[in-house]
């Protein structure tokens, strides 16, 4: 690792993770549907303004363009620039999830249509979107609205045409998932909790947005996980992952993508499990309901709440993370630990929890013996995700956990 490597993960909060992202089983070519489009201005804006594109407000929230970049794209509209490529996932009622290309199609909306007509819909506000500024080559239209622009120009924006790839309702998820890894959005690629976000918006989101502000959350953790590539929400999403399937489900076919991203499915198929990715699921044999834990959404977030706060009174600042007074610097956020520690220590009662409590300092000292192990170690790191792994290692906490209960 070099020093900018180390310096990201330092920033993130989180330590990095080898994942493997390979598709674990074979899939059926003829399900795959992905389709080219060229899409009118006129079509994206009805779309906007019907809100049939869905711009996930969470999604890439830390990328927002500056007013500078939005005007030059508004330019470039102006010059006949054809814009890259857009990417959308469709799903069975016609809406677009936008995975790639959502800053520039905020913007087109917020100049073409502006903010106040998309929340109130009242026509006479239409058209009253931001100031032009810092234009580069039509510099006279600067402090212009799009109302403003001489009908010549309008007309060149309005008869626009976009090209679009739309991945069609019917794609395998795993599938689906693979290809926007393979999209770069502005030269960076996409996390593989953004496309989640992307993809499976609804309660799932709601949930994790809402954990990742808990204050328990923010003291365990030290406020040290930063809403970097929604790093937060993954580590959280694991722990949900875990708390409704048992880590002994967690077979060879599973990779941890699959494993979070059924989690989200599940959730968002809350309370009546209509949804119809779930059911398709439970039908192809991908989800067992007899392993499922279902919980209602209320007790997920206190039990959460209850991992985060035993978490923090045994393990203080060094909280889910490598490090321990006596040895190291403060560590960052290790995604195994995270998840084996918020899982186990809310499977015992608040009478046991006294007892490991009453016998800290004993138990702490055992348990950084097994951090500095170098089994354990791979268990926690390089191997975190192999099956016999995550099964190793839990167990290894189950094991140190039962002495002291």
């Amino acid at each position: 690792m070099n020093e900018n490597e180390e310096k990201d993960i330092y920033d993130s909060g989180i330590e990095d993770e080898f994942e493997n992202e390979e598709l674990t089983e074979p899939f059926n070519p003829d399900e795959i549907s992905i389709d080219p489009k060229a899409v009118p201005m006129e079509s994206c804006l009805r779309r906007l303004t019907q809100k049939t594109i869905n711009l996930n407000p969470d999604f890439q929230r830390n990328y927002v363009w500056t007013d500078d970049k939005k005007s030059q794209l508004i330019e470039s509209l102006m010059l006949k620039i054809p814009l890259p490529m857009f990417y959308v996932s469709a799903d069975e009622k016609g809406n677009w999830t936008v995975v790639d290309g959502l800053q520039r199609l905020s913007t087109i909306r917020d100049f073409v249509l502006g903010k106040e007509f998309i929340k109130t819909q009242n026509l006479s506000l239409k058209g009253e979107g931001f100031k032009l500024q810092d234009l580069e080559f039509w510099t006279k239209y600067n402090g212009y609205i799009f109302n403003e622009l001489p009908i010549n120009l309008q007309n060149r924006i309005l008869e626009t045409v976009f090209n679009f790839t739309v991945i069609n309702p019917g794609t395998p998820e795993e599938v689906k998932r693979n290809i926007f890894k393979r999209i770069n959005t502005g030269g960076l690629p996409l996390s593989s909790q953004e496309i989640r976000n992307a993809l499976y918006i609804g309660k799932s989101t709601e949930l994790l947005n809402k954990l990742a502000k808990m204050r328990e959350f923010k003291n365990a953790t030290g406020d040290s996980v930063k809403d970097i590539r929604m790093g937060d929400k993954e580590l959280i999403l694991r722990f949900i992952s875990f708390f409704l399937r048992d880590y002994k489900t967690y077979t060879k076919t599973l990779n941890i993508d699959s494993f979070l991203s059924e989690t989200m499915i599940i959730i968002n198929s809350y309370p009546d499990f209509k949804n119809k990715e779930f059911n398709k699921m439970v039908e192809n044999g991908k989800l067992n309901k007899e392993e499922i834990r279902f919980e209602q959404i209320d007790k997920i977030e206190s039990i959460f709440k209850l991992a985060m706060s035993r978490s923090f009174k045994l393990f203080e600042e060094h909280c889910f993370r490598k490090s321990y007074p006596e040895k190291r610097k403060k560590a960052p956020i290790n995604k195994s630990l995270f998840e084996m520690w918020s899982i186990l220590l809310t499977s015992i009662t608040e009478q046991e929890f006294i007892k490991i409590e009453s016998k800290k300092e004993t138990f702490l000292g055992e348990y950084y013996k097994l951090l500095d192990n170098s089994k354990f170690q791979n268990y926690i790191s390089r191997d975190s995700m192999k099956n016999y792994a995550v099964k190793e290692r839990f167990g290894k906490l189950e094991e140190l956990l039962g002495k002291y209960i």
